[in-house]
């Protein structure tokens, strides 16, 4: 369970680092590129996340194997990560940041597959929690670690000797953060490829293109059948829109908005981030409790009064008050959200059932990010103003994701996680490996 949850804390340094600060600080400011640019490369990595996500899902359920695919997917999210750092130019940095976020977000099909086998006899709310909780301090600590070669170049550089060569002293220093952001999230994502278990719970089956498409089209064509998780996934995509964007421009927001330095919007981000992982332990207990409907009412409720309060608030000392509750209601999202589509999946169809949650989820974050982009260069002459305008959107999308989910029944994930317990499936003993032939 603990080395589950610590692969939480791997991938939210690495969402911190390059998708929430660094990069948009460098690619759309120090780089020149703008901040709309930024917005329109998160939507293209996230397309290719739609076109992709079910599939992959089918592909760890079809093979009842979780793991190697995270393994695969881990590994080239470090790589693109890396080569941020070697860029050079505006456009291979956008093709770089593209593949990096497409991988890391497909990572996260295979890693939440995973809930249920490390859920069995802790409950699903709380063990999720602990993830989301992980990952929020592992952001906590990517902010101030990594900060320190973006804000003390020089003196990092020194410290590293003949090895610091690649830091960066000139103007364009959140670059130096991709080098240390990639090695930490390898690093740290060890013990999830050697200690969690990956139970299955039917026989594997055949590896084969054609069963792979059969497989999601049957899903999708026949979603009633999985009573309410269709409509769920319709609301995750609305809520998600609205939590995504508003994360991916928190630090753009305070930048344009309200002029903070570097170090405010550090400050900023850190201060929220210890909200949001109280919000993760808090959220996923009350799940096990109320269950995760009614956890996700209270969390989707606190959106909308933190985004409204952002879109009026006048002064930048009060976006330290918007930014504990936008921590706290972001950790009940993730948190609450993979229970909630855990309590409504078929326990054989885990993955494919979290391949569809991803691609709504992206989705989302295609929309998302396009449409702020377009208000953004809409309203381009009111000034900053154009940020509140732009981020105003986003309490539609929180209404009606409520609305969705009152359509939702009030399902709770015990009787599927016990289906991963040792022994009540197909033991990995007798399951083939990944070189087993058909």
């Amino acid at each position: 369970m603990w080395s589950w949850a610590l692969y939480d804390f791997s991938n939210t340094l690495f969402s911190v680092s390059i998708i929430s600060t660094f990069f948009p600080l460098w690619f759309g400011s120090e780089m020149g590129a703008g901040f709309a640019a930024v917005n329109y490369a998160t939507a293209a990595s996230a397309f290719l996340v739609v076109v992709t996500a079910p599939f992959m899902g089918a592909i760890g359920d079809l093979r009842q194997r979780r793991k190697p695919y995270l393994l695969l997917t881990t590994l080239l999210a470090v790589a693109f990560a890396a080569a941020l750092d070697f860029s050079g130019s505006v456009a291979v940095a956008a093709v770089l940041f593209v593949a990096a976020n497409f991988t890391y977000q497909s990572a996260l099909i295979f890693y939440n597959a995973l809930l249920p086998g490390v859920s069995v006899g802790r409950g699903a709310g709380r063990v999720s929690g602990y993830g989301t909780a992980f990952g929020y301090v592992g952001a906590i600590f990517g902010l101030v670690f990594l900060s320190l070669f973006v804000t003390h170049a020089v003196e990092v550089r020194s410290l590293l000797g003949p090895l610091g060569g690649w830091v960066n002293i000139g103007g364009e220093r959140n670059s130096n953060a991709f080098l240390p952001t990639a090695a930490l999230y390898l690093l740290i994502s060890l013990p999830v490829f050697f200690l969690v278990p990956d139970r299955a719970v039917r026989a594997p089956r055949p590896l084969r293109i054609g069963a792979i498409y059969r497989d999601v089209y049957a899903t999708v064509r026949n979603i009633r059948a999985y009573t309410g998780a269709g409509t769920f996934i319709v609301a995750t995509m609305l809520y998600t829109d609205a939590a995504n964007t508003a994360v991916s421009n928190m630090a753009a927001y305070g930048r344009q908005v309200f002029a903070m330095d570097e170090t405010q919007i550090r400050n900023l981000l850190l201060f929220s981030t210890v909200f949001a992982a109280a919000g993760s332990f808090g959220f996923g207990f009350l799940s096990d409790r109320i269950g995760p409907k009614r956890t996700l009412f209270a969390v989707l409720a606190l959106w909308i009064f933190a985004i409204a309060f952002a879109i009026v608030a006048p002064y930048a000392w009060m976006l330290f008050i918007v930014g504990p509750i936008v921590g706290i209601a972001l950790g009940g999202t993730w948190s609450v959200s993979r229970v909630m589509l855990v309590a409504l999946s078929p326990p054989e169809k885990m993955g494919e059932f979290f391949g569809l949650y991803g691609l709504a989820g992206k989705l989302s974050a295609v929309f998302g990010p396009m449409i702020t982009g377009l208000l953004l260069d809409a309203f381009s002459g009111l000034g900053h103003n154009s940020y509140r305008v732009a981020i105003s959107s986003l309490v539609l999308f929180m209404v009606l994701g409520i609305l969705l989910l009152a359509r939702v029944p009030d399902a709770r994930p015990d009787s599927k996680v016990k289906k991963y317990a040792p022994g009540a499936g197909v033991s990995e003993a007798s399951a083939p490996s990944l070189d087993s032939s058909a």
